[in-house]
């Protein structure tokens, strides 16, 4: 078990994300499967979010490729006795996506009606990315490499990072408390919150991930974010979906 430096801050991004750079990086696509991430319950639990909140396409089974679960199992071996990760979300259908996508951008211009289209639409990609049928651009999810977590204590608690998953305010920007940090002093509250992410992103990204810097609990590997942000020359997933020996459930 390796020692989290939960001292050491979360980097700060020196520009904004951007989506179209993040969908540059070449794939060469590895065929690696996807599998079930639900079998590991001593060190990772699932939470199929989506599928409990009714999304359109959700389904119960939380699907991965195999090296991203395998590297997800080498950080929580250095999760603290007790600990465990909590999966919201892995692998998504373009019905999914395009469901969040309109659920969300219907949300926001309810809440903010004098946005324009284009303000509205851009507020929207912050928290989900741009549905896509490209297969040269696919979402972060539809390839399997991209990762919705958090961390419960040994008690099943889930531990306070400052939003709840899928919030959509600048509090959810992964590096906020670190910048409330440099600008000012934090309280005791705003503290634990701050070390709760480092942990988390020190964990993940020890073991070769890379961090969606608008979210706390999204984490890449393999996929075009990843790529972009590692500086891989390629990205290895790209578009996939779960194998079924019977019948396809996302054949209509």
């Amino acid at each position: 078990m390796q020692e989290i430096a939960v001292d050491q801050p979360i980097p700060m991004a020196d520009q904004p994300w951007n989506w179209e750079l993040s969908h540059e990086p070449l794939i060469k696509e590895s065929g690696e499967s996807l599998i079930n991430a639900s079998f590991y319950p001593e060190k990772v639990l699932a939470y199929p979010a989506y599928f409990y909140q009714g999304i359109t396409g959700a389904i119960p089974p939380i699907f991965i490729r195999q090296t991203v679960y395998d590297k997800l199992v080498a950080a929580a071996a250095n999760l603290p006795t007790g600990y465990k990760f909590v999966l919201f979300d892995v692998w998504r259908s373009n019905e999914t996506q395009q469901s969040l996508f309109d659920t969300l951008k219907n949300q926001l211009g309810t809440l903010y009606p004098d946005l324009s289209a284009a303000d509205l639409t851009a507020k929207t990609l912050i928290t989900v990315a741009p549905p896509s049928s490209d297969p040269k651009k696919p979402s972060p999810h539809h390839t399997g490499g991209a990762v919705d977590l958090a961390i419960v204590d040994q008690t099943g608690h889930l531990l306070d990072f400052g939003t709840p998953f899928d919030d959509h305010t600048e509090m959810a920007r992964t590096s906020y408390f670190e910048e409330k940090l440099a600008s000012g002093t934090l309280t005791d509250e705003e503290t634990l919150m701050l070390t709760n992410r480092r942990l988390l992103y020190h964990l993940m990204t020890n073991v070769g991930f890379t961090n969606y810097t608008d979210e706390w609990w999204h984490y890449d590997y393999g996929n075009q974010n990843w790529a972009w942000k590692s500086g891989s020359e390629f990205a290895i997933y790209g578009p996939t979906k779960p194998k079924f020996p019977w019948r396809d459930p996302f054949e209509k």
